[in-house]
């Protein structure tokens, strides 16, 4: 008798509009980087990154793992298949990238993904135009933005990390990343900030050098960057986030240090040494004559723009720049202790070498 008027309780509880609290526990809401609250599946299987951006990298820490993968662009997957995400997500090798048509994204083909959430980058047009045909079938997509912070990029990934932990139900795994790239952020400044304006060395970005351009970091990233490791920015004029530039200009700025991008494929050596473009001698340059001509490294993702090794880039660079100051960081330490605690991965020498020494093939252009 008593089991029979617990059966008749529930069933009225049910009726009477108490259960229906349990089947908002079949998803969260969360709010994305624009501020935009979106409603997501408490079970997430698998996710779309329709942004030719670093997401891969930050979504695979968290997740520990890129099973929930189904779509990436082209550029994402290339730089995942040459860069240590591979060892978190070998699975990666299959990830479809069929949705990508140039700039634009194929809405059709997301859909055919099946995905229970699109990622994408408010920054980009064909993204937002993609997202409001996404919307409109139910689809519900999280916008992350690469503005965020005036352009910190390691603030820019704690952002990102803490967003996806929040999508995926993985805050506490979120948190634990985020307090490391806090950490960092409050050393490096800590040490920097004593430097007086005599003690600063200048610096410049090359955010790509090809065979047809040379191209000085100017406001976003390599803003960031150049600030937050106390250097004086020689290309601090430039107004746009990326500009060409001739090796005249460089030679009138002539900084103590200069950083190439991995997006290039050219190497440090190549500057060093004048090979890189015939007729372009680089040789006579403060910078190359001191031998402090250092190529950003390519771990999970290219370290330039925001990605989820940013607290290493950051004390990476730091150290390059200002090495008496930073003497006590084994840096090479830090980057396989980071490697192993946050993605299961035991570095090894040829692996540290191939992070220092990104192939040609992984460069974007």
């Amino acid at each position: 008798m008593k089991k029979l008027i617990g059966l008749i309780l529930a069933l009225a509880l049910c009726v009477c509009g108490v259960m229906p609290a349990m089947a908002e526990e079949a998803t969260r809401t969360v709010t994305d980087t624009i501020g935009n609250e979106i409603t997501v599946p408490a079970e997430i299987g698998r996710i779309a990154i329709i942004s030719t951006m670093p997401l891969a990298s930050v979504f695979c820490m968290v997740e520990e793992s890129g099973e929930k993968l189904v779509g990436l662009t082209p550029a994402s997957k290339n730089a995942a298949m040459n860069s240590f995400v591979r060892r978190i997500a070998p699975e990666i090798e299959n990830i479809s990238t069929a949705f990508a048509e140039g700039e634009s994204v194929n809405v059709e083909e997301v859909v055919k993904l099946n995905p229970d959430v699109v990622f994408y980058n408010t920054n980009n047009a064909a993204d937002v135009a993609a997202v409001e045909q996404l919307t409109a079938l139910n689809i519900p997509c999280v916008g992350f933005s690469t503005s965020l912070g005036d352009c910190n990029t390691v603030e820019t990934f704690n952002t990102w990390a803490t967003l996806i932990g929040e999508v995926l139900g993985k805050e506490v795994r979120a948190q634990e990343i985020v307090e490391y790239g806090r950490k960092a952020q409050e050393m490096v400044a800590e040490r920097v900030g004593k430097l007086t304006d005599e003690e600063k060395s200048t610096a410049l970005i090359l955010a790509n050098y090809t065979q047809s351009a040379i191209v000085a970091a100017g406001s976003t990233f390599g803003r960031y960057w150049l600030s937050a490791i106390g250097a004086e920015n020689v290309a601090l004029e430039i107004d746009k986030a990326i500009s060409p530039v001739s090796l005249e200009q460089i030679y009138a700025w002539d900084p103590d240090v200069i950083f190439l991008n991995s997006f290039s494929a050219f190497t440090a050596e190549d500057i060093l040494n004048s090979t890189a473009i015939e007729g372009q001698d680089w040789s006579q340059l403060t910078a190359v004559k001191n031998g402090r001509v250092y190529k950003l490294p390519l771990g999970v993702y290219y370290w330039f723009p925001p990605c989820s090794d940013s607290p290493l880039a950051l004390q990476w660079m730091a150290q390059k720049l200002y090495p008496e100051l930073f003497s006590d960081l084994d840096i090479d330490q830090e980057i396989r202790d980071y490697y192993k605690n946050f993605y299961g991965i035991e570095l090894t020498d040829e692996d540290m070498n191939t992070l220092y020494n990104p192939p040609a093939e992984s460069a974007m252009g």
